[in-house]
């Protein structure tokens, strides 16, 4: 296609030509990139000479204060964006956290958005083509959220680092969105008849995972991660210090998600008593899985991601009990906790939620409190021996 002939105005740098018989307008602005080579920056197809001297505004402004890469980077694309964004902080990733940026991004985002340009993307486009759509087809506000913050971290990175003037759009409206599903505490005589039925109808490995959970508060990533070299039978300490997910074991995400917990009467019993079990099982199976994973399944195998989730539906289900999840057992060691005034900083150490200087700072009473804290459940949870079955 031939160049339409621009002819110059009484503007510097801004021209007007002629396109299916209509007037529109151009600018063509020369400068020096940072290494002092010379450039130019072309736009047209403005209606207005206002308009495309508004433009050419924006662009000398940014020249004059330095921003070159503003100028550079004006028709970058959101998915070329991510890419900066990845290349420059997937040294400082974990994992889990690389994984999850590159399943939303590619999931929600760039299938949606990834070929506009960064400068165009505004509060009204978001809603449009990401947001709404994503809550006609029924979308949780917390996944939502989790979309939006992804988006946010790429943008936030383009302003921070010159390639984007400002941020250009707000919080969309989300409030139409579906409500998750709640996590909520367990109310105590409903632990109790939980862990009756699973000791006398359900495998003793059930029982300790559900014991061990609303005992501790901890994540079942981390106790699918013990190990018996974690459990301190002497000392009654549990050392909390991996996570394990369907990528397999690794670091914990933060620093105050490694801990000790002080391993109360109740801790104590179930696990030995369930170790008399192990040790039978790895015996039979001569050993062969050496990693020392506590909980395992009645094959011997480490147990996977899914395992506690099925056989909580299977209870929930067979015994007309309330639905719940592993993570709800972590809500109700909190409210126990909290419930009988145990100092809040003391159980976020427990359960590894706190924030790592707020930890710092509580760190001195933490022995001390954490062992009357976790000795609270002693007296509230009832347990009796595990009956054996072969159901």
């Amino acid at each position: 296609m031939a160049r339409e002939k621009m002819t110059k105005t009484k503007l510097d740098s801004i021209y007007w030509y002629k396109y299916e018989n209509k007037k529109k307008f151009a600018y063509r602005y020369k400068y020096y990139d940072k290494h002092g080579i010379r450039r130019e920056k072309t736009k047209q197809g403005f209606d207005t000479i206002e308009k495309a001297e508004r433009m050419l505004l924006e662009i000398k402004a940014a020249i004059l204060d330095g921003n070159i890469s503003l100028v550079e980077n004006d028709n970058l694309t959101v998915d070329q964006l991510n890419h900066i964004y990845v290349d420059a902080m997937k040294s400082n990733w974990k994992p889990t956290t690389a994984r999850n940026h590159e399943y939303i991004m590619e999931k929600y985002i760039l299938k949606l958005i990834g070929n506009h340009k960064i400068k165009n993307v505004t509060t009204l486009i978001l809603q449009k083509e990401i947001f709404d759509p994503l809550m006609k087809q029924g979308f949780t506000v917390g996944t939502l959220v989790a979309i939006y913050r992804r988006i946010s971290s790429i943008f936030n990175f383009a302003v921070k680092n010159e390639i984007l003037g400002k941020k250009r759009f707000a919080t969309p409206n989300i409030k139409n969105a579906a409500e998750g599903i709640k996590r909520e505490a367990i109310p105590v005589e409903d632990i109790d008849k939980i862990l009756e039925i699973i000791r006398t109808k359900y495998k003793i490995s059930h029982f300790t995972c559900i014991c061990i959970l609303v005992l501790t508060g901890m994540r079942i990533g981390e106790l699918r991660a013990l190990k018996w070299s974690d459990v301190d039978f002497v000392n009654n300490v549990l050392y909390i210090t991996e996570t394990k997910d369907r990528y397999g074991t690794r670091d914990p995400k933060t620093k105050n998600s490694i801990r000790k917990f002080p391993m109360n009467k109740g801790i104590k019993k179930v696990l030995l008593e369930y170790k008399v079990w192990f040790d039978e099982k790895m015996e039979r199976f001569e050993f062969r899985y050496p990693e020392g994973y506590v909980i395992v399944n009645y094959a011997g195998n480490p147990v996977g991601e899914r395992f506690l989730k099925r056989i909580i539906d299977l209870v929930c289900e067979r015994e007309k009990i309330s639905h719940f999840t592993p993570h709800y057992l972590r809500h109700t060691f909190v409210s126990i906790q909290l419930s009988n005034n145990v100092p809040i900083t003391t159980v976020a150490a427990l359960v590894g939620d706190t924030p790592e200087t707020v930890y710092k700072t509580y760190t001195h009473s933490f022995e001390k409190d954490g062992i009357a804290a976790s000795h609270i459940m002693d007296g509230i949870i009832t347990l009796n021996p595990f009956d054996e079955n072969e159901e």
